[in-house]
């Protein structure tokens, strides 16, 4: 029996084998090309953007809406001048960061996310997404981590350097935004979402190290998780960081599902990663970026086949790229990965 979108996600998160690989695109901005939606329109208006992200996982074929925008919506909302060009994802002006020495970290007040432009923005594209496809849809809500959130208004090389000389001030400022993200993950929840998702791209050996990830972001993001938990909805994590720290991730913050770009630094392969892992949390991904810009499509089907023969058996898979689909390339890519899941991805997994 064919499943809905809404069951078949659920299925695997629970580890269930559903009737075939759910599969998730993480379009964000690429969806406004099918609805001739300016970049800036998508950015900041939640009617164009649910009309683009419906339009695009119903034409497309896909399995879970996001109301993830960009990385910077909760720094926008704490004074962070932004950047919004025509063609590209929204960004912070590089050149006047919020944060521009460490007693800047001291002087952050705190936000209401309801009254914030970008983060209310993204609280009401959640709820159209709920009203409108949320039968049929799960819908998941999205956060930047509290860490991020600090990079996009310090910088992230600046950041890091400040977390080891003066820890206690980036501490200070790191209170603020955990409890800003709380509210706005409650606000979220509020809606109708069926969970959130929590950025934590900085606990990976790319970034940070296990011990420093786990002094300065850990704890916190695991009050947003609770948060999020305490209001019924799932946790999930998005993490494309190159090595990411799953043991960790899971300690801190317990999530139903992770989206990953790169095996994590305690597994050598995909067979050893589904049997350490794959029974503690759902996992979502992992087709590369990069193959998705280069490869033809019968290639991106072949590396999803991979993944597929090693990490569905027995439920508890999402078939995904490692991270956001890139917002100007064609969709054909996305099209190979919903085939791929038709042809290779019905269960039981052959």
């Amino acid at each position: 029996m064919q499943l809905l979108p809404l069951e078949r996600v659920l299925a695997s998160i629970y580890h269930k084998e559903p009737d075939r690989v759910p599969v998730v695109h993480f379009l964000l901005g690429g969806a406004r090309r099918l609805t001739g939606a300016s970049y800036e329109d998508f950015s900041r208006k939640p009617d164009v953007a649910a009309e683009a992200l419906i339009a695009a996982t119903e034409m497309i074929g896909g399995d879970a809406l996001y109301n993830v925008i960009d990385l910077s919506v909760e720094a926008a909302d704490f004074g962070q001048e932004m950047v919004y060009p025509p063609n590209s994802t929204a960004h912070p002006n590089y050149q006047n960061p919020r944060i521009g020495t460490p007693d800047d970290y001291e002087r952050l007040e705190r936000v209401d996310p309801l009254k914030s432009p970008r983060m209310g923005m993204t609280i009401e594209l959640g709820r159209i997404l709920a009203v409108k496809a949320g039968i049929r849809y799960p819908v998941l809500g999205f956060c930047f981590g509290p860490l991020g959130v600090l990079a996009m208004m310090r910088g992230a090389e600046r950041l890091f350097v400040d977390c080891l000389r003066c820890p206690e001030k980036v501490k200070t400022a790191l209170e603020v935004v955990t409890e800003v993200l709380v509210d706005y993950v409650r606000c979220q929840c509020d809606t109708g979402v069926d969970g959130v998702m929590i950025d934590t791209l900085f606990a990976s050996q790319s970034v940070l190290s296990r011990n420093l990830w786990e002094e300065m972001e850990g704890p916190y993001a695991g009050r947003v998780a609770d948060e999020i938990r305490r209001w019924g909805a799932l946790v999930a994590l998005h993490n494309c960081g190159q090595r990411p720290y799953f043991d960790l991730q899971i300690k801190y913050i317990d999530p139903a599902m992770i989206s990953f770009a790169y095996l994590p630094d305690d597994c050598s392969s995909m067979q050893e990663l589904k049997e350490k892992y794959g029974h503690m949390t759902a996992l979502v991904g992992f087709v590369p970026t990069q193959a998705i810009y280069r490869e033809p499509p019968a290639k991106i089907m072949d590396i999803a086949r991979q993944q597929i023969m090693t990490l569905a058996p027995g439920g508890g898979y999402i078939l995904a790229p490692g991270c956001e689909y890139p917002p100007n390339l064609d969709l054909t890519g996305a099209l190979a990965l919903v085939r791929a899941a038709a042809v290779y991805g019905r269960y039981p997994i052959k």
